[in-house]
C-alpha cells in the first residue's frame, strides 16, 4: 500500500493495532461472562482497502447470509463499527442464551444478537474514548440479514479497515468485527493515536 493512501508509520500502525486489542478485551470478556464459553479474538488486521474489496474477502468466509449488527461512530474521528456472522454461527452464537429450533433467526433471535453486538461494539467504542481520552459517539447498533456485499456496501473509496476475527471455544461460531474508518477522517485519528502514544511514552 502506498504511503500516499495509507500515511501511517509503523509506530502508529502498532499503535492502532494495540489500540483495538486492547478496545476489544473487556467486551469480550463480557460476551465470555455471559456465554459461560470462552470467546477467541485475533490479532487485529489493519490495512486501507474499500467496501467493495472488504465484501469480496468477507463474503466468500460467510457462505452466503450474513448476520450482522452495524454501528456508526463519530467523534474526533467517524466510521461504522460491524460484528458480522453467518447466519449458521449467529444462530450457534445465540443458542448459547436462547433455546430453540429453526434455521434463521426469529425475532427473540435477532434481539440477542444486536445485545450480543451492542456489548461488543459499544464497549469498544467506549475503551477507545478512554484510551484517547476524548469522546466518541456511537449510534444506536442495528440489526441486519443479507449478503455480504449489500451489508457492508460496494463503494470503492478507500476506507481504514481493521479486522479482528472472533470464534466461541466451540467452533460453531466465527465472524468478524470489522471497523470502517472514513479516510477523511485520518488525520483526525493519526493525531489521536499520537496522543495516546505520548502519554504512554
Amino acid at each position: 500500500m502506498s504511503a500516499a493512501l495509507f500515511p501511517l508509520d509503523e509506530a502508529e500502525a502498532d499503535a492502532i493495532a494495540e489500540l483495538f486489542n486492547i478496545g476489544m478485551g473487556q467486551p469480550a470478556a463480557a460476551l465470555s461472562d455471559m456465554l459461560g464459553e470462552e470467546v477467541h479474538l485475533s490479532v487485529p488486521a489493519l490495512s486501507v482497502s474499500s467496501r467493495a474489496r472488504i465484501a469480496g474477502e468477507v463474503g466468500p468466509e460467510t457462505e452466503g447470509t450474513v448476520c450482522a449488527v452495524r454501528e456508526a461512530f463519530s467523534g474526533p474521528f467517524a466510521g461504522e463499527a460491524m460484528l458480522i456472522f453467518p447466519e449458521r454461527g449467529g444462530l450457534a452464537l445465540v443458542r448459547r442464551l436462547i433455546p430453540g429450533e429453526g434455521d434463521t433467526p426469529g425475532a427473540d433471535e435477532q434481539d440477542a444478537l444486536t445485545e450480543i453486538g451492542n456489548i461488543i461494539l459499544n464497549g469498544c467504542l467506549a475503551s477507545f474514548a478512554n484510551l484517547i481520552e476524548g469522546e466518541i459517539e456511537g449510534g444506536v447498533p442495528d440489526y441486519r440479514a443479507g449478503p455480504a456485499g449489500q451489508l457492508i456496501g460496494a463503494a470503492d473509496d478507500p476506507v481504514l479497515f481493521v479486522r479482528i476475527d472472533v470464534a466461541l471455544a466451540a467452533g460453531d461460531a466465527r465472524g468478524h468485527a470489522l471497523f470502517l474508518l472514513d479516510i477523511a477522517s485520518l488525520d483526525a485519528f493519526r493525531l489521536a493515536i499520537r496522543r495516546m502514544m505520548e502519554g504512554m511514552g
